[in-house]
Protein backbone atom coordinates (compact mmCIF):
# COMPACT_ATOMS: atom_id res chain seq x y z
CA UNK A 1 0.00 0.00 0.00
CA UNK A 2 1.18 3.85 -0.46
CA UNK A 3 0.01 4.56 2.47
CA UNK A 4 -1.22 2.88 6.16
CA UNK A 5 -3.24 4.28 8.59
CA UNK A 6 -3.48 3.36 11.78
CA UNK A 7 -7.37 1.81 12.98
CA UNK A 8 -9.70 4.40 14.30
CA UNK A 9 -8.51 7.45 11.88
CA UNK A 10 -10.86 9.30 9.81
CA UNK A 11 -9.51 8.42 6.22
CA UNK A 12 -12.23 10.71 4.32
CA UNK A 13 -16.21 11.22 3.78
CA UNK A 14 -18.48 8.54 2.29
CA UNK A 15 -19.24 8.97 -1.27
CA UNK A 16 -22.16 9.86 -2.56
CA UNK A 17 -22.97 6.42 -4.02
CA UNK A 18 -22.28 4.56 -0.85
CA UNK A 19 -24.51 7.07 0.92
CA UNK A 20 -27.68 6.60 -1.24
CA UNK A 21 -27.00 2.93 -1.11
CA UNK A 22 -26.93 2.86 2.43
CA UNK A 23 -29.62 5.76 2.88
CA UNK A 24 -26.81 7.92 4.86
CA UNK A 25 -26.01 11.52 4.72
CA UNK A 26 -23.09 12.21 3.14
CA UNK A 27 -21.48 14.26 5.83
CA UNK A 28 -20.48 10.66 7.69
CA UNK A 29 -16.55 10.10 8.49
CA UNK A 30 -15.44 7.41 7.29
CA UNK A 31 -13.19 5.87 10.03
CA UNK A 32 -9.69 3.08 9.12
CA UNK A 33 -11.00 -0.22 10.44
CA UNK A 34 -8.61 -3.58 10.64
CA UNK A 35 -8.38 -7.23 10.56
CA UNK A 36 -11.30 -8.85 12.54
CA UNK A 37 -8.64 -9.64 15.08
CA UNK A 38 -7.30 -6.83 15.51
CA UNK A 39 -10.71 -4.80 15.56
CA UNK A 40 -11.60 -7.42 18.33
CA UNK A 41 -8.74 -7.03 20.54
CA UNK A 42 -10.60 -3.84 21.02
CA UNK A 43 -13.90 -4.70 21.25
CA UNK A 44 -13.01 -7.46 24.08
CA UNK A 45 -10.70 -5.12 25.78
CA UNK A 46 -8.03 -6.82 25.71
CA UNK A 47 -5.36 -3.43 24.61
CA UNK A 48 -2.96 -4.11 27.90
CA UNK A 49 -0.14 -6.83 28.65
CA UNK A 50 -1.16 -9.32 30.76
CA UNK A 51 -4.93 -10.33 28.64
CA UNK A 52 -5.43 -13.23 26.35
CA UNK A 53 -8.34 -12.22 23.65
CA UNK A 54 -10.01 -15.63 22.74
CA UNK A 55 -12.81 -14.90 19.64
CA UNK A 56 -14.28 -18.40 18.89
CA UNK A 57 -16.37 -19.66 16.10
CA UNK A 58 -15.18 -22.49 13.19
CA UNK A 59 -12.04 -21.67 14.39
CA UNK A 60 -10.18 -20.18 17.62
CA UNK A 61 -7.80 -17.60 17.71
CA UNK A 62 -5.59 -16.62 20.59
CA UNK A 63 -4.48 -12.82 20.54
CA UNK A 64 -2.77 -10.89 22.65
CA UNK A 65 -0.76 -7.66 23.23
CA UNK A 66 3.17 -6.62 24.85
CA UNK A 67 4.68 -3.70 25.27
CA UNK A 68 8.01 -5.16 23.14
CA UNK A 69 8.08 -7.28 20.49
CA UNK A 70 8.47 -10.69 20.84
CA UNK A 71 8.44 -13.98 19.69
CA UNK A 72 8.80 -17.56 19.75
CA UNK A 73 8.83 -20.87 17.35
CA UNK A 74 5.36 -22.31 18.74
CA UNK A 75 3.42 -18.53 17.96
CA UNK A 76 3.16 -15.73 15.25
CA UNK A 77 4.17 -12.02 15.42
CA UNK A 78 5.63 -10.10 17.15
CA UNK A 79 3.87 -7.43 14.72
CA UNK A 80 4.62 -4.41 15.92
CA UNK A 81 2.10 -1.54 16.08
CA UNK A 82 -0.72 -3.81 15.91
CA UNK A 83 -3.69 -3.84 16.92
CA UNK A 84 -2.77 0.42 18.16
CA UNK A 85 0.44 2.33 18.38
CA UNK A 86 2.89 1.54 20.76
CA UNK A 87 1.77 -1.96 21.12
CA UNK A 88 2.92 -5.05 19.52
CA UNK A 89 0.47 -7.96 18.61
CA UNK A 90 1.05 -11.98 19.19
CA UNK A 91 -1.24 -14.32 18.39
CA UNK A 92 -2.04 -18.42 18.30
CA UNK A 93 -5.05 -20.24 17.08
CA UNK A 94 -6.53 -23.94 16.47
CA UNK A 95 -7.93 -24.09 12.95
CA UNK A 96 -11.06 -26.75 13.59
CA UNK A 97 -13.10 -26.22 16.58
CA UNK A 98 -16.55 -25.22 16.43
CA UNK A 99 -16.21 -27.08 12.91
CA UNK A 100 -15.12 -29.88 14.61
CA UNK A 101 -17.98 -30.02 17.14
CA UNK A 102 -20.86 -29.41 14.39
CA UNK A 103 -18.91 -32.27 12.50
CA UNK A 104 -19.68 -34.60 15.88
CA UNK A 105 -23.19 -33.39 16.27
CA UNK A 106 -23.86 -34.62 12.58
CA UNK A 107 -21.57 -37.89 13.06
CA UNK A 108 -23.43 -38.64 16.55
CA UNK A 109 -27.13 -37.53 16.07
CA UNK A 110 -29.61 -40.66 15.02
CA UNK A 111 -33.35 -40.29 14.28
CA UNK A 112 -33.85 -39.28 17.83
CA UNK A 113 -31.11 -36.52 18.11
CA UNK A 114 -32.33 -34.55 14.50
CA UNK A 115 -32.96 -31.50 15.26
CA UNK A 116 -31.40 -31.77 18.82
CA UNK A 117 -29.88 -28.48 20.07
CA UNK A 118 -26.02 -28.02 21.12
CA UNK A 119 -27.32 -27.64 24.86
CA UNK A 120 -29.08 -30.61 24.98
CA UNK A 121 -25.57 -32.21 23.93
CA UNK A 122 -23.59 -30.31 26.48
CA UNK A 123 -26.28 -31.82 29.64
CA UNK A 124 -25.20 -35.21 28.14
CA UNK A 125 -21.77 -34.73 28.18
CA UNK A 126 -21.98 -33.12 31.80
CA UNK A 127 -22.76 -36.38 32.95
CA UNK A 128 -19.57 -38.07 31.84
CA UNK A 129 -16.46 -37.34 34.01
CA UNK A 130 -13.04 -35.91 33.38
CA UNK A 131 -11.09 -37.82 31.04
CA UNK A 132 -13.99 -38.99 29.23
CA UNK A 133 -13.62 -42.59 30.99
CA UNK A 134 -10.08 -43.01 29.19
CA UNK A 135 -11.38 -41.40 25.73
CA UNK A 136 -9.38 -38.55 23.84
CA UNK A 137 -10.01 -36.65 20.67
CA UNK A 138 -7.55 -34.23 18.66
CA UNK A 139 -9.14 -31.51 17.58
CA UNK A 140 -6.82 -31.16 14.58
CA UNK A 141 -9.20 -31.80 11.72
CA UNK A 142 -7.58 -29.29 9.40
CA UNK A 143 -4.00 -29.04 10.48
CA UNK A 144 -2.29 -27.57 13.76
CA UNK A 145 -1.74 -23.55 14.10
CA UNK A 146 -0.36 -23.49 17.48
CA UNK A 147 2.07 -24.26 19.43
CA UNK A 148 2.90 -26.57 16.29
CA UNK A 149 2.69 -25.24 12.70
CA UNK A 150 1.58 -28.28 10.68
CA UNK A 151 -1.04 -28.28 7.77
CA UNK A 152 -0.26 -32.20 7.66
CA UNK A 153 -1.61 -32.80 11.08
CA UNK A 154 -5.07 -34.63 11.52
CA UNK A 155 -7.64 -35.32 14.07
CA UNK A 156 -8.50 -38.57 15.82
CA UNK A 157 -10.43 -40.55 18.84
CA UNK A 158 -8.86 -42.84 20.98
CA UNK A 159 -9.39 -44.97 23.26
CA UNK A 160 -13.27 -46.25 21.93
CA UNK A 161 -14.09 -48.85 24.02
CA UNK A 162 -17.54 -50.79 23.75
CA UNK A 163 -19.01 -48.57 26.83
CA UNK A 164 -18.70 -45.40 25.63
CA UNK A 165 -21.77 -43.58 24.43
CA UNK A 166 -22.25 -40.58 22.50
CA UNK A 167 -22.26 -38.32 25.16
CA UNK A 168 -18.35 -39.54 25.92
CA UNK A 169 -17.59 -38.72 22.31
CA UNK A 170 -19.11 -35.47 22.44
CA UNK A 171 -17.23 -34.06 25.69
CA UNK A 172 -14.45 -35.87 24.26
CA UNK A 173 -13.95 -33.39 21.50
CA UNK A 174 -14.78 -30.09 24.00
CA UNK A 175 -12.10 -31.19 25.95
CA UNK A 176 -9.92 -31.37 22.80
CA UNK A 177 -10.67 -28.05 21.98
CA UNK A 178 -10.10 -26.47 25.38
CA UNK A 179 -6.34 -28.50 25.80
CA UNK A 180 -5.63 -26.98 22.48
CA UNK A 181 -6.67 -23.60 24.09
CA UNK A 182 -4.13 -24.86 27.12
CA UNK A 183 -1.43 -25.73 24.29
CA UNK A 184 -1.63 -21.91 22.88
CA UNK A 185 -0.97 -20.36 26.18
CA UNK A 186 1.44 -22.64 26.64
CA UNK A 187 3.02 -22.10 23.31
CA UNK A 188 2.96 -17.83 23.86
CA UNK A 189 4.32 -18.36 27.25
CA UNK A 190 7.05 -19.51 26.12
CA UNK A 191 7.87 -16.40 24.32
CA UNK A 192 8.01 -14.98 28.18
CA UNK A 193 4.08 -13.94 27.57
CA UNK A 194 1.98 -14.61 30.59
CA UNK A 195 -1.95 -14.51 31.04
CA UNK A 196 -4.18 -13.05 33.86
CA UNK A 197 -7.60 -13.89 32.64
CA UNK A 198 -9.14 -14.66 29.12
CA UNK A 199 -11.57 -12.19 27.41
CA UNK A 200 -13.95 -14.35 25.28
CA UNK A 201 -16.08 -13.92 22.33
CA UNK A 202 -18.09 -16.00 19.69
CA UNK A 203 -19.92 -19.08 20.15
CA UNK A 204 -18.49 -20.35 23.00
CA UNK A 205 -19.73 -17.80 25.29
CA UNK A 206 -23.47 -19.64 24.33
CA UNK A 207 -22.43 -23.01 26.25
CA UNK A 208 -21.83 -23.29 30.21
CA UNK A 209 -20.36 -25.95 30.21
CA UNK A 210 -17.80 -25.14 27.36
CA UNK A 211 -17.10 -22.06 28.96
CA UNK A 212 -16.21 -23.89 32.65
CA UNK A 213 -14.32 -26.12 30.89
CA UNK A 214 -12.20 -23.54 29.30
CA UNK A 215 -11.22 -21.89 32.42
CA UNK A 216 -10.70 -25.41 34.27
CA UNK A 217 -8.68 -26.74 31.71
CA UNK A 218 -6.66 -23.24 31.49
CA UNK A 219 -6.40 -22.68 35.25
CA UNK A 220 -8.16 -19.01 34.33
CA UNK A 221 -10.97 -16.90 34.97
CA UNK A 222 -12.70 -16.73 31.54
CA UNK A 223 -14.71 -13.26 31.18
CA UNK A 224 -17.45 -12.69 29.06
CA UNK A 225 -18.80 -9.40 28.02
CA UNK A 226 -22.48 -7.76 27.94
CA UNK A 227 -21.61 -8.00 23.85
CA UNK A 228 -20.12 -11.20 22.78
CA UNK A 229 -19.42 -9.93 19.22
CA UNK A 230 -16.06 -8.14 19.88
CA UNK A 231 -15.32 -7.05 16.48
CA UNK A 232 -18.61 -5.61 16.20
CA UNK A 233 -18.06 -3.59 19.40
CA UNK A 234 -14.38 -2.55 18.08
CA UNK A 235 -16.10 -1.23 15.50
CA UNK A 236 -17.97 1.03 17.48
CA UNK A 237 -15.42 1.78 19.84
CA UNK A 238 -12.72 3.27 17.07
CA UNK A 239 -15.55 4.92 15.25
CA UNK A 240 -16.74 6.82 18.66
CA UNK A 241 -12.94 7.30 19.27
CA UNK A 242 -12.32 8.82 15.64
CA UNK A 243 -15.10 11.15 15.65
CA UNK A 244 -14.55 12.44 19.03
CA UNK A 245 -15.96 10.67 21.96
CA UNK A 246 -14.15 9.39 25.03
CA UNK A 247 -11.61 12.32 24.84
CA UNK A 248 -10.31 10.69 21.43
CA UNK A 249 -8.73 7.96 23.08
CA UNK A 250 -9.18 4.72 22.62
CA UNK A 251 -8.16 3.30 26.05
CA UNK A 252 -10.83 5.63 27.63
CA UNK A 253 -13.52 3.92 25.25
CA UNK A 254 -12.63 0.59 25.74
CA UNK A 255 -12.92 1.08 29.72
CA UNK A 256 -15.87 2.91 29.23
CA UNK A 257 -17.96 0.46 26.79
CA UNK A 258 -16.51 -2.46 27.09
CA UNK A 259 -18.62 -4.09 29.94
CA UNK A 260 -18.33 -7.55 31.52
CA UNK A 261 -21.50 -9.48 31.77
CA UNK A 262 -19.76 -12.41 34.26
CA UNK A 263 -16.80 -13.80 34.82
CA UNK A 264 -16.01 -17.99 34.80
CA UNK A 265 -13.50 -18.56 37.64
CA UNK A 266 -11.57 -21.96 37.19
CA UNK A 267 -12.63 -25.00 39.81
CA UNK A 268 -8.49 -25.95 40.88
CA UNK A 269 -9.68 -29.11 41.72
CA UNK A 270 -10.75 -29.61 38.33
CA UNK A 271 -8.14 -27.87 36.83
CA UNK A 272 -5.53 -30.67 38.61
CA UNK A 273 -7.88 -33.66 37.15
CA UNK A 274 -7.62 -32.20 33.36
CA UNK A 275 -4.26 -31.32 33.76
CA UNK A 276 -2.75 -34.72 34.42
CA UNK A 277 -4.90 -35.49 31.25
CA UNK A 278 -3.56 -33.16 29.37
CA UNK A 279 0.27 -33.69 30.11
CA UNK A 280 -0.19 -37.43 29.82
CA UNK A 281 -2.62 -38.34 27.42
CA UNK A 282 -3.65 -35.80 25.09
CA UNK A 283 0.24 -33.79 24.73
CA UNK A 284 1.51 -37.22 23.50
CA UNK A 285 -1.36 -37.72 20.85
CA UNK A 286 -0.33 -35.69 18.18
CA UNK A 287 2.81 -37.11 18.18
CA UNK A 288 1.87 -40.50 18.36
CA UNK A 289 -0.35 -40.02 15.30
CA UNK A 290 2.06 -38.28 13.36
CA UNK A 291 4.17 -40.79 13.31
CA UNK A 292 1.42 -43.76 12.25
CA UNK A 293 0.53 -41.30 9.63
CA UNK A 294 4.29 -40.92 8.42
CA UNK A 295 4.71 -45.07 8.72
CA UNK A 296 1.85 -45.62 6.35
CA UNK A 297 2.48 -42.72 4.20
CA UNK A 298 4.86 -43.53 0.75
CA UNK A 299 6.27 -40.09 1.17
CA UNK A 300 7.79 -40.95 4.93
CA UNK A 301 10.92 -40.54 3.41
CA UNK A 302 11.27 -36.82 3.00
CA UNK A 303 13.05 -36.49 0.01
CA UNK A 304 16.68 -34.84 0.24
CA UNK A 305 16.29 -30.54 -0.17
CA UNK A 306 15.90 -29.48 -3.98
CA UNK A 307 19.33 -28.33 -5.35
CA UNK A 308 19.60 -24.26 -4.81
CA UNK A 309 19.87 -21.63 -7.43
CA UNK A 310 22.88 -19.49 -6.33
CA UNK A 311 22.69 -15.79 -8.06
CA UNK A 312 25.69 -13.68 -8.02
CA UNK A 313 25.31 -10.12 -6.92
CA UNK A 314 28.47 -8.23 -7.74
CA UNK A 315 29.70 -5.03 -5.89
CA UNK A 316 30.57 -2.20 -7.63
CA UNK A 317 32.85 -1.11 -4.54
CA UNK A 318 35.53 -3.93 -6.75
CA UNK A 319 35.02 -2.31 -9.97
CA UNK A 320 37.17 0.07 -11.86
CA UNK A 321 35.41 3.30 -10.98
CA UNK A 322 36.86 5.10 -13.48
CA UNK A 323 34.86 2.75 -16.32
CA UNK A 324 31.65 2.17 -14.14
CA UNK A 325 29.49 2.16 -17.32
CA UNK A 326 31.76 -0.79 -18.80
CA UNK A 327 31.52 -2.87 -15.33
CA UNK A 328 27.85 -2.50 -15.94
CA UNK A 329 27.58 -3.22 -19.29
CA UNK A 330 30.02 -6.38 -18.68
CA UNK A 331 27.74 -7.76 -15.75
CA UNK A 332 24.41 -7.25 -18.01
CA UNK A 333 26.50 -9.44 -20.52
CA UNK A 334 27.48 -11.85 -17.96
CA UNK A 335 23.38 -12.81 -17.46
CA UNK A 336 23.26 -11.30 -13.51
CA UNK A 337 20.16 -9.91 -12.54
CA UNK A 338 21.42 -7.53 -9.29
CA UNK A 339 24.32 -5.02 -8.99
CA UNK A 340 25.19 -4.64 -5.55
CA UNK A 341 25.87 -0.73 -4.59
CA UNK A 342 27.95 0.21 -1.50
CA UNK A 343 26.63 3.87 -0.22
CA UNK A 344 29.07 4.75 2.98
CA UNK A 345 28.88 8.26 4.54
CA UNK A 346 32.51 7.54 6.28
CA UNK A 347 30.70 8.51 9.48
CA UNK A 348 29.11 5.33 10.63
CA UNK A 349 32.48 3.13 10.20
CA UNK A 350 34.74 6.21 11.36
CA UNK A 351 36.95 6.33 8.28
CA UNK A 352 37.25 8.87 5.74
CA UNK A 353 38.10 6.39 3.77
CA UNK A 354 34.99 4.40 3.81
CA UNK A 355 33.33 7.65 1.52
CA UNK A 356 32.08 6.11 -1.15
CA UNK A 357 28.56 8.28 -2.68
CA UNK A 358 24.95 9.21 -2.30
CA UNK A 359 21.85 8.86 -3.90
CA UNK A 360 22.60 10.73 -7.14
CA UNK A 361 25.17 8.57 -7.81
CA UNK A 362 22.52 5.81 -8.19
CA UNK A 363 20.00 7.64 -9.94
CA UNK A 364 23.26 7.98 -12.28
CA UNK A 365 23.86 4.28 -12.46
CA UNK A 366 20.12 3.78 -12.77
CA UNK A 367 20.37 5.47 -15.75
CA UNK A 368 22.96 3.29 -17.45
CA UNK A 369 21.51 -0.08 -16.21
CA UNK A 370 18.36 -2.22 -16.37
CA UNK A 371 20.27 -4.26 -13.10
CA UNK A 372 18.34 -4.35 -10.17
CA UNK A 373 20.13 -1.94 -7.77
CA UNK A 374 20.68 -3.26 -4.43
CA UNK A 375 22.23 -0.58 -1.95
CA UNK A 376 24.27 -1.61 1.05
CA UNK A 377 23.19 1.41 3.42
CA UNK A 378 26.24 2.42 6.23
CA UNK A 379 25.40 6.13 6.95
CA UNK A 380 24.24 8.26 9.69
CA UNK A 381 20.44 8.28 10.43
CA UNK A 382 19.59 6.01 7.54
CA UNK A 383 15.59 7.31 7.27
CA UNK A 384 17.18 10.32 5.41
CA UNK A 385 18.07 8.31 2.37
CA UNK A 386 14.88 6.30 2.27
CA UNK A 387 12.72 8.91 -0.15
CA UNK A 388 15.89 9.40 -1.84
CA UNK A 389 16.99 5.70 -2.89
CA UNK A 390 13.34 5.12 -4.03
CA UNK A 391 13.38 7.99 -5.99
CA UNK A 392 16.83 7.21 -7.57
CA UNK A 393 15.29 3.92 -8.77
CA UNK A 394 17.06 1.42 -5.78
CA UNK A 395 15.52 -1.94 -6.01
CA UNK A 396 16.52 -3.34 -2.38
CA UNK A 397 18.05 -1.19 0.81
CA UNK A 398 20.31 -3.83 2.91
CA UNK A 399 20.39 -2.27 6.53
CA UNK A 400 23.96 -2.51 8.59
CA UNK A 401 22.89 -4.18 11.81
CA UNK A 402 26.03 -2.86 13.91
CA UNK A 403 25.07 0.75 12.62
CA UNK A 404 21.90 0.91 14.93
CA UNK A 405 21.88 1.65 18.33
CA UNK A 406 21.60 -0.60 21.20
CA UNK A 407 24.47 -2.76 21.03
CA UNK A 408 23.86 -6.39 21.71
CA UNK A 409 20.44 -6.75 20.19
CA UNK A 410 18.24 -4.67 22.66
CA UNK A 411 14.71 -3.93 21.86
CA UNK A 412 15.10 0.02 20.71
CA UNK A 413 17.65 -1.79 18.28
CA UNK A 414 15.03 -3.73 16.85
CA UNK A 415 12.27 -1.46 16.91
CA UNK A 416 14.46 1.37 15.18
CA UNK A 417 15.46 -1.44 12.61
CA UNK A 418 11.51 -2.81 12.19
CA UNK A 419 9.84 0.71 11.96
CA UNK A 420 12.85 1.50 9.39
CA UNK A 421 12.15 -1.97 7.19
CA UNK A 422 8.65 -0.88 7.00
CA UNK A 423 9.21 3.04 6.11
CA UNK A 424 11.63 1.32 3.20
CA UNK A 425 8.66 -1.13 1.74
CA UNK A 426 6.54 1.63 2.16
CA UNK A 427 8.25 3.75 -0.46
CA UNK A 428 8.38 0.42 -2.60
CA UNK A 429 11.79 -1.25 -2.08
CA UNK A 430 12.91 -4.57 -0.84
CA UNK A 431 14.34 -4.56 2.50
CA UNK A 432 17.40 -6.75 4.09
CA UNK A 433 19.92 -7.12 6.74
CA UNK A 434 23.76 -7.66 6.94
CA UNK A 435 25.63 -8.38 10.15
CA UNK A 436 29.22 -7.98 10.80
CA UNK A 437 31.63 -11.73 10.59
CA UNK A 438 31.73 -11.38 14.54
CA UNK A 439 28.20 -10.85 15.41
CA UNK A 440 26.43 -14.00 15.76
CA UNK A 441 23.32 -14.82 13.31
CA UNK A 442 20.84 -14.95 16.21
CA UNK A 443 20.87 -11.07 16.40
CA UNK A 444 18.23 -11.40 12.92
CA UNK A 445 16.22 -14.19 13.91
CA UNK A 446 13.43 -11.92 15.34
CA UNK A 447 13.72 -9.59 12.25
CA UNK A 448 13.22 -13.01 9.90
CA UNK A 449 10.73 -14.31 12.11
CA UNK A 450 9.11 -11.25 12.34
CA UNK A 451 8.81 -11.15 8.03
CA UNK A 452 10.88 -7.57 7.99
CA UNK A 453 13.58 -8.56 5.75
CA UNK A 454 13.65 -10.68 2.62
CA UNK A 455 17.40 -10.91 3.02
CA UNK A 456 20.06 -11.55 4.86
CA UNK A 457 23.82 -10.51 3.91
CA UNK A 458 26.57 -12.76 6.36
CA UNK A 459 29.81 -10.59 5.26
CA UNK A 460 33.02 -12.92 5.44
CA UNK A 461 34.77 -9.43 5.16
CA UNK A 462 34.76 -6.05 7.67
CA UNK A 463 32.45 -3.78 5.92
CA UNK A 464 33.89 -1.09 4.16
CA UNK A 465 37.15 -2.02 2.10
CA UNK A 466 37.27 -4.76 -0.46
CA UNK A 467 40.68 -6.89 -0.77
CA UNK A 468 40.13 -8.31 2.32
CA UNK A 469 40.56 -12.14 2.98
CA UNK A 470 37.48 -14.21 2.76
CA UNK A 471 36.78 -15.25 6.90
CA UNK A 472 35.79 -19.05 6.17
CA UNK A 473 34.43 -19.01 9.62
CA UNK A 474 31.67 -17.38 8.31
CA UNK A 475 30.27 -20.59 6.22
CA UNK A 476 29.22 -22.15 9.83
CA UNK A 477 27.24 -19.08 10.24
CA UNK A 478 25.45 -19.84 7.19
CA UNK A 479 24.94 -22.90 7.61
CA UNK A 480 23.24 -22.07 11.20
CA UNK A 481 20.71 -19.30 9.18
CA UNK A 482 20.46 -22.00 6.31
CA UNK A 483 19.05 -24.57 9.02
CA UNK A 484 17.19 -21.95 10.93
CA UNK A 485 14.90 -20.90 7.89
CA UNK A 486 14.72 -24.69 7.01
CA UNK A 487 13.31 -25.58 10.04
CA UNK A 488 11.03 -22.15 10.58
CA UNK A 489 10.02 -22.65 6.98
CA UNK A 490 10.84 -18.46 6.97
CA UNK A 491 10.81 -18.62 3.13
CA UNK A 492 7.21 -19.78 3.22
CA UNK A 493 6.69 -16.84 5.82
CA UNK A 494 7.51 -13.98 4.29
CA UNK A 495 6.47 -15.10 1.20
CA UNK A 496 9.91 -13.64 -0.86
CA UNK A 497 13.09 -15.40 -1.76
CA UNK A 498 15.49 -15.41 1.23
CA UNK A 499 19.09 -15.61 0.05
CA UNK A 500 22.58 -14.81 0.83
CA UNK A 501 25.12 -12.61 0.03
Amino acid sequence: PKKCQAMGTVIGKISKTAAEHLQLPVHIDVVQGGPDAFVGMVGLGCIAPGLLGLITGSSHLHVAVTSEAKTAKSMWGAYVGAPLPGLCFVEGGQSSTGSVMRWCKSLISGREEEGMEYKTFDDMAATVSIGCDGLVALETFQGSRTPATDPTARGALVGLTLSHRKQHVWRAFLESVCYGTRACIDGLSSAGIEFREIKMAGGVTRSDLWLQMHADVTGLPVVVGECSDGPLLGCAILSAVATGYHDGRVEKAVAEMVRNKKVIHPNMAKHLEYDKVYKTTYKPLAPAIRTMKEARSLEAVKPPRAVQHFKICPSLLACDWADIAGALKACEEGGEEWIHLDMFDGVQLNDPDALTFGPQMVKAIRRKTNLKLDVHLIVDRPSRYVEALAKAGADRVILQLESFGSEGGGRNQLQEIVELCREIKGAGMRCGICIAPSTPCSQVLELLMMGSVDVVNLLAVEPGFGGQKFQVAVMEKVRELRAFIDEHDISNMVGRELGFL
